[in-house]
């Protein structure tokens, strides 16, 4: 397990903007070189496998984020799609593949899977259409649940040394309609003939992927596992994801759209449809019972005699010894009132007991929830003030800045220069923020 893991969620190019303040921020607060894996999803996934390309080369870490800006203020599906339009004609030859080629061209010039650094781990996260479950691209190759060689019990990497960086990005990255699903087939260059736990799925002649938010859009999951290789204790997570606005449909230009949409992905779209129904049932079941032991905790620390307990000193025997896990949660749908009102009671109990056990001197008495000034003079007063939070902040343009975050769209179009450094620097205030509340 890694000290630090990096998690990256999709959201197409304004995802990629946001991860560069994410990575800058990181750098600048003196956590970028405890990062040991990087876990990605759809837009995340062309981000994080073109930083570690650039890093393989040697290619220090800001000239690539300035290279990455330029790049996305380019935007990508013009030049994907004008100098390929007979080559999308060939059978068997997608829009996936098409921009695919053109992140080769622009950021990993030939890369495989093989040869990306072993340091930071990167794992590209996508959906397998076939069972609806997560499948992993890295170093190793691929693997996914049930995938392992005959008489095997258990997942195991299917090597793929030749398999091109680019393509499993966008593999990561290929939500239909836009990118349609890319097919992993068995044999050379592929999954092994024989491969699969079970009848139905060695019977497959190909593993059919698309876009990994599907089932997870923030890369998370993956470094949670503890039974993970790419299990990080603590983690940082950029989450692209912006506000939610109200929906309905506008009239005949929306009832066509929806048409043409459904002529061309239904049977994709309703596998896809299924796959995150299944997904959401597993995630509630998973939860439910997360919940009954949170609450058996609970009930049992609040007993006048805890540490006579045996089914308690059983259990944390059970447990490896570990400080308390750190997150920094760093979200496009986040403005500066929003992070202090969202500071726990639990936190500020423990950085007011941290500051009397440095100091010998009582702290400060803890503020309402909603006082957000007595919150941050608190904060200030126990030694974890936001003051080069809020300067970033002010300087991006403060609230009126964060809510232009959220409209930034996603896919794979030119983003404005001038959105790419409000996004980037949307991130960086978060991340000077969460280091000074969350790690101590």
């Amino acid at each position: 397990m890694v000290p630090l893991a990096l998690a990256l969620s999709g959201g197409g190019s304004r995802a990629a903007g946001f991860h560069r303040g994410v990575v800058a921020g990181l750098r600048e607060v003196g956590l970028l070189d405890s990062v040991g894996v990087v876990s990605t999803v759809s837009g995340g996934s062309v981000f994080g496998a073109a930083w570690m390309a650039a890093r393989g080369r040697g290619e220090p870490d800001e000239a690539f984020l300035e290279r990455m800006g330029a790049e996305l203020s380019k935007g990508f599906i013009g030049r994907t799609i004008r100098p390929r339009l007979v080559k999308l004609l060939l059978p068997g030859y997608t829009r996936t593949h098409a921009i695919a080629e053109t992140f080769d061209g622009l950021f990993f010039e030939g890369l495989t899977l093989s040869g990306l650094p072993a340091s930071p781990r990167l794992v590209m996260n996508v959906c397998v259409l076939n069972h609806g479950q997560t499948g992993k691209f890295a170093r190793k190759g691929f693997k996914c649940v049930g995938l392992a060689p005959p008489g095997g019990g258990v997942s195991e990497w299917a090597p793929l040394p030749d398999y091109p960086v680019a393509l499993a990005a966008a593999a990561s990255a290929a939500f239909p309609v836009g990118l349609p699903p890319v097919s992993l087939g068995r044999g050379r260059g592929g999954v092994p003939e024989g491969w699969g736990t079970t009848e139905d799925l060695r019977r497959m002649k190909e593993f059919v992927l698309t876009d990994g938010g599907v089932l997870e859009n923030l890369g998370i999951e993956t470094v949670l596992n503890a039974e993970s290789e790419f299990a990080g204790w603590d983690v940082a997570a950029s989450d692209a994801g912006a506000r939610e606005a109200a929906w309905g449909p506008e009239g005949l230009r929306d009832r066509v759209r929806g048409w043409l949409m459904g002529a061309l992905s239904a049977p994709v779209l309703e596998r896809i449809a299924t796959v995150m129904n299944q997904k959401e049932d597993r995630h509630m079941r998973h939860g439910l019972f997360a919940e009954r032991e949170k609450s058996w905790l609970v009930e049992a620390l609040r007993e006048p005699e805890v540490a006579a307990r045996p089914d308690l000193r059983a259990y944390l025997a059970a447990e490896p010894e570990r400080p308390a896990r750190r997150v920094l949660m760093v979200r496009v749908n986040q403005d500066w009132d929003h992070f202090v009102r969202k500071i726990p009671r639990w936190r500020l109990l423990g950085l007011a007991a941290d500051f009397e056990a440095r100091t010998g001197r009582s702290a400060p008495d803890l503020p309402l929830w909603d006082d957000l000034p007595a919150k941050e003079a608190f904060l200030e007063a126990v030694g974890a003030g936001l003051g080069p939070a809020r300067e970033i902040y002010a300087a991006m343009g403060g609230a009126a800045a964060a809510e232009r975050a959220n409209h930034i769209p996603t896919g794979f179009s030119a983003v404005d220069p001038s959105d790419l450094k409000v996004l980037s620097d949307h991130a960086r205030w978060q991340v000077w923020a969460n280091k000074a509340v969350y790690w101590g």
